[in-house]
């Protein structure tokens, strides 16, 4: 079966709207003091109608992918992660081979909430690099 693009994202949103009213309504009601009991069956009739969505939602991304769009996407991750932990290890061996400038710019900082916000930086940001040069080198090896 080979459906389009628009049938899947009409999916796709279909399925956002009925899992957002779904967890809308149950945020609602877990506010209340007690759970109401056409709550618990908006629940009993939605959470199967939600599942069968996913797995139609499923079925019809499966039959709208070819294999050339799935192997330009392997080939974007696989080389967003090794270019990624390639960019972490030489971050890393900033502090090793520019000891002075480490503890200078360690010295700079204004406490410790600071360093926490550089550190999950300096963790995630050699990823970020890796993910957009992966997804630049499989635009220019398959364009």
């Amino acid at each position: 079966m080979r459906v389009s693009k628009s049938r899947l994202a009409g999916g796709i949103i279909a399925l956002g709207l009925v899992g957002g009213l779904l967890g809308g309504f149950n945020m609602y009601w877990g506010r209340q003091p007690e759970f109401p009991l056409y709550g618990v069956l908006i629940d009993l009739c939605a959470i199967p109608i939600l599942i069968v969505m996913i797995l139609y939602v499923r079925r019809i991304k499966a039959s709208a992918t070819d294999e050339f769009s799935v192997a330009k996407k392997r080939y974007a991750a696989q080389n967003g992660f090794l270019m990624g932990f390639a960019l972490f290890m030489l971050s890393g061996l900033f502090p090793i081979v520019f000891p002075a400038a480490y503890l200078q710019f360690i010295a700079s900082l204004d406490g410790a909430h600071e360093g926490f916000l550089m550190g999950r930086v300096a963790g995630m940001a050699p990823f970020i690099l890796g993910l957009v040069i992966g997804q630049v080198s499989a635009w220019l090896k398959y364009r």
